[in-house]
């Protein structure tokens, strides 16, 4: 079974609950996130853990941290009542093991995302440490940005060496590119502007769940 999870993007905290308002009459259980400080990518996000702690939502969230000093931020989110997965960058941090034995002890999940162009062998000293890979299928810090193909084959390889790791595909999910990213490995796709740019978000969420 491949899971479909919305993305959120925004610098404002309007936008987060309209989205989140919309999500839950769309039926959704779950959401993904985007936090950028600005650094690591150029575009800075509202910081999150403060928004979430003022949204009342069944929804859970996976939170995406974008951000240059993740032993900072991670620190934020370890009280977090709506957020039990977290995703860092393997080009942010060299203390992948430690955080994630902090997230741990916190009772979360930590994940390791990859850049397009980041070379797959950074993944090997950090894959036994981590709950979750997540393959940015386009170059972060912005929704609607050209899916990568190339990071097909990277989901490939990496699914083969590590069957029993979770592999996200997170950029570019559209009914088009669905298919081949579950096919190359993905068991969870993150979809931002396919679904929150369109008109009815339900029926965009449920074309991609056809497609796959």
């Amino acid at each position: 079974m491949v899971d479909i999870i919305p993305a959120i993007l925004t610098e404002s905290e309007a936008e987060l609950v309209r989205l989140v308002r919309i999500f839950e009459q769309a039926g959704v259980t779950r959401a993904h996130l985007d936090v950028c400080d600005g650094i690591f990518v150029p575009t800075r996000t509202i910081k999150g853990y403060e928004e979430l702690a003022r949204l009342e939502t069944p929804i859970l969230f996976d939170v995406h941290l974008m951000v240059s000093r993740p032993e900072l931020a991670c620190a934020h989110w370890c009280t977090s009542t709506r957020a039990d997965r977290f995703l860092v960058h393997i080009e942010a941090t060299k203390s992948f093991p430690e955080l994630a034995g902090h997230a741990h002890e916190c009772g979360k999940k930590l994940g390791v995302s990859i850049n397009p162009e980041t070379p797959l062998e950074r993944l090997e000293a950090v894959a036994a440490s981590a709950d979750l890979v997540q393959f940015m299928t386009v170059h972060p810090g912005q929704q609607g940005r050209a899916f990568v193909p190339e990071a097909l084959e990277r989901m490939r390889q990496f699914q083969a060496a590590h069957p029993d790791i979770t592999i996200i595909a997170d950029g570019g999910v559209t009914p088009q590119t669905a298919s081949s990213c579950a096919m190359a490995g993905a068991s969870i796709l993150v979809s931002g502007s396919y679904v929150v740019r369109a008109a009815d978000p339900a029926r965009a969420l449920s074309e991609l769940a056809s497609a796959v």
